[in-house]
């Protein structure tokens, strides 16, 4: 690839390419995988996957780890995670059927997940919903602000409120389609739900667990 070409131009070739875009779409579970198992899911021979995954982490999209014999690959961070989203959306959310939430881990992702630090998923939907249906929130997407009510529900959960633009808006889920919280705020409840043992992160995945505790919390909260 030439690298006198701008930085934009040379990722945006390198997610472009279908064999790389293949590599992507199954790291996008937050998982680290072997080269060959890469190769095998993007129908390749060992020698052209290690190519392409050296060309991934040269570009900054994936990062390796050696671990004994073996090198795991992993995406590179979450900017990288929210990029490919961002183009799931403009794509009308067109994951490869052989990713399309039949994996366990893509089913966990699609529950429950981590995003720029706030909560996504089928749960973060839901919570989007139940604020502004309750009436905890007024405003559109672009500039949620809380209502008397909804800043008593936060207090509740032991969550300080500060001042300042932008602490809870709407963001696309691409998975659902339809908007889930982001702005401080947002990452302000996702941790708030960690502290309180209701969700659990994963080490090697951005897919959060819900605790039995969780589970009914947040059902009372939802309510």
């Amino acid at each position: 690839m030439n690298t006198a070409q701008p930085r934009f131009a040379r990722v945006a070739a390198a997610i472009g390419d279908p064999t790389r875009a293949l590599m992507l779409s199954r790291l996008l579970d937050g998982r680290f995988y072997t080269a060959t198992e890469l190769a095998q899911h993007a129908g390749v021979a060992a020698p052209t996957a290690s190519q392409h995954l050296k060309l991934l982490v040269d570009e900054g999209l994936a990062r390796v780890r050696a671990q004994g014999r073996h090198r795991y690959y992993m995406l590179a961070d979450g900017n990288v995670a929210h990029a490919l989203e961002a183009l799931l959306r403009v794509a009308d959310g067109a994951l490869p059927e052989t990713t399309r939430w039949k994996a366990p881990a893509m089913r966990g992702l699609r529950h429950a997940r981590s995003c720029y630090g706030h909560l996504a998923g089928v749960l973060g939907v839901d919570l989007c919903n139940c604020f502004v249906e309750n009436g905890w929130v007024e405003g559109d997407v672009n500039d949620y602000a809380l209502t008397a009510d909804g800043a008593a529900r936060l207090r509740g959960l032991g969550i300080v409120l500060n001042e300042g633009p932008r602490q809870l808006y709407g963001c696309v889920d691409w998975s659902e389609r339809r908007d889930h919280f982001a702005g401080p705020l947002a990452v302000a409840l996702l941790d708030n739900f960690i502290e309180r043992g209701w969700l659990r992160r994963n080490d090697d995945s951005r897919a959060l667990q819900v605790s039995a505790c969780g589970a009914r919390a947040l059902a009372d909260l939802f309510i």
